[in-house]
């Protein structure tokens, strides 16, 4: 059998072809896929009433969606991985949520027909600090809602590498955020995690140098 050639620009559009979904139907269709079988049809119905309630896993898929090579798909899939720590939730309890090994798995199933760059596949899910590669654009207009896997990842990175000595400007920088983004994040996902508050009083320092000297 002839091996496929790569026609696809990424895997949105790959997916797509292989499943023979619609593009404006690609989230809804990675979603249910994503989720194990048993649960599928409660899915559906529960898209169908509040699609909301999925927005992490869509939040993720939208990431996924422009990918080119597994480092990619990877780096958004993993953000499903912290769903468990993040969203307290009937459906996460009974596991009505996305999986981000099913993601990983839809992508092999059609990396072949993906142009992808020479050197940056790596479909395996792991954890590690230089598989974050989304670009700062999407990352940026992703953040903003209280139960978002990849909000809480990015702050606690951020912390992390501000609590090694990193200058805040340049953290937000590699981060694609501004002083004032991070700040009304960290005031909105306080209770998340001890080290934010912190942080945040940091930066209200910075903004108000003279009432913090007083």
């Amino acid at each position: 059998m002839a091996k496929a050639q790569p026609v696809h620009a990424h895997f949105k559009e790959a997916y797509c072809h292989h499943f023979g979904c619609s593009p404006a139907g690609f989230e809804r269709h990675l979603l249910l896929r994503t989720i194990p079988l048993i649960f599928r049809p409660l899915a559906a119905i529960s898209f169908w009433l509040d699609r909301e309630l999925f927005a992490s896993e869509l939040e993720v898929i939208r990431n996924a969606g422009p990918a080119r090579s597994g480092r990619e798909v990877n780096a958004a899939a993993q953000d499903l991985v912290h769903l468990r720590f993040v969203e307290n939730s009937f459906r996460r309890s009974i596991g009505m949520r996305g999986r981000s090994e099913a993601v990983v798995a839809l992508w092999n199933q059609v990396k072949g027909t993906v142009d992808r760059p020479a050197g940056l596949d790596h479909p395996t899910i792991a954890f590690a600090e230089t598989a974050s590669q989304i670009s700062a654009a999407p990352r940026s207009a992703a953040l903003g809602r209280r139960d978002s896997a990849l909000t809480l990842r990015t702050l606690r990175k951020i912390h992390q590498a501000v609590s090694l000595g990193k200058p805040i400007p340049q953290t937000l920088e590699a981060e694609g955020l501004t002083e004032d983004q991070l700040l009304d994040l960290l005031t909105r996902n306080l209770k998340s995690f001890k080290g934010f508050i912190e942080l945040r009083d940091q930066l209200i320092a910075r903004k108000n140098p003279s009432n913090s000297s007083s």
